[in-house]
């Protein structure tokens, strides 16, 4: 009894579903369609149903307003687009991008970040200081990756000086986007996000919090509990299989994971899989399959991995998300956050799935497209 009180306790999971999550991740997709292993033809030819000016400024908004998740979390159900598009209306053009990144004026807790970008909104304008500043503040965030470039600082602080023109072209350009693409998008991925959250609260009768996660994400796996009380797990289909992590405060996560079946494909019609497609290109690699076979023996860092393979870290960095793009690689998550240890190791029921989708295509009936 006494190491059932020592074990740490498992988040509460709870559940968020709209399909207006996927209408802003949509497009993040199909900007950056290689990156989701998206055929980049036909995601030019979805955006290519914008006017240049609406394309443009969405284009924008990708690096100006970085996460939409936790204004979209705080909306009352249900959220579908057009209720999401009225209740974004509903704020007034100057105050959207304030609300969108969920730190409105009055709240004098906003990160220093934020509150830079709140007195350019209020001054309406921007000057070399602010510019300086700014890139000194994203400097300091810790991250992997590379902050923002001189080109996107100046475009950051040019949309917040002028909060009230942009959040109107915004706006605007959400609207022609829903109209001319994700309408019709909407309604055929509405029983599959469904679908996907029947399934997943039946497997939460079955796993643990951190086994259902590792699950739902395709291949992160934390080591030990995660120091949160709650998990919030939001369904999207046009995300697979990756996953968005946002905290909303020091005990409270919104998991966004990727719900797109193995058998189904983002674009309609295509008679191969996804998960196929990518997996096979992945394992066409040797390169790839070096790796594989080398974390399919111990969990190994991306050091380690660099220096057995003898190659740059830039190009392993390449093939490892070629890997976990396919759901063949386990990413391993220190649970305190210590993220300068992160291990990896072969993802083999990701191998298994490949095996049996493939199996199961050439045995299938159906005509090809």
């Amino acid at each position: 009894m006494t190491d059932k009180k020592q074990r740490p306790k498992q988040p509460i999971i709870e559940w968020d579903l709209g399909t207006a999550h996927d209408f802003f991740i949509s497009y993040s997709v199909l900007k950056d369609p290689k990156k989701f292993g998206v055929r980049s033809a036909w995601a030019s030819g979805m955006r290519a149903r914008l006017q240049t000016e609406d394309r443009a400024i969405l284009d924008e908004a990708l690096v100006v307003i970085s996460n939409l998740t936790m204004w979209l979390y705080s909306l009352p159900q249900p959220k579908a687009v057009e209720s999401c598009l009225a209740a974004l209306s509903q704020v007034p053009a100057k105050s959207r991008l304030a609300t969108l990144t969920r730190c409105p004026e009055q709240e004098a807790e906003c990160p220093l970040t934020q509150q830079l970008l709140i007195a350019v909104s209020r001054r309406g304008s921007w000057n070399d200081d602010d510019l300086e500043s700014l890139g000194t503040l994203y400097a300091k965030k810790k991250s992997k990756h590379h902050g923002p470039s001189r080109g996107d600082l100046e475009l950051i602080l040019t949309w917040w000086a002028e909060a009230e023109k942009y959040g109107e072209k915004y706006l605007r350009a959400l609207r022609h986007y829903y109209e001319v693409f994700f309408k019709e998008e909407e309604q055929r991925i509405i029983p599959k996000l469904e679908l996907a959250l029947e399934h997943t609260r039946e497997r939460s009768k079955q796993l643990s919090s951190i086994e259902l996660i590792e699950e739902v994400s395709h291949g992160i796996r934390y080591e030990g509990v995660p120091n949160v009380r709650k998990i919030t797990l939001i369904p999207s289909y046009w995300i697979s299989p990756f996953v968005m992590i946002v905290d909303t405060d020091k005990q409270h996560q919104l998991f966004t994971f990727g719900a797109r079946s193995a058998e189904d494909s983002l674009v309609p019609g295509d008679p191969i899989p996804d998960a196929l497609r990518v997996s096979l290109k992945a394992l066409a690699d040797p390169t790839r399959l070096r790796i594989l076979r080398y974390l399919n023996q111990e969990p190994l860092t991306m050091a380690e991995l660099t220096k057995r393979l003898r190659l740059r870290m830039p190009t392993v960095i390449h093939h490892l998300s070629a890997l976990r793009l396919a759901g063949l690689v386990l990413i391993h998550f220190d649970a305190k956050g210590k993220g300068h240890r992160q291990r990896f190791s072969a993802r083999t029921v990701g191998l298994d799935a490949t095996l049996q989708s493939l199996k199961a295509f050439l045995e299938s009936d159906q005509e090809s497209a």
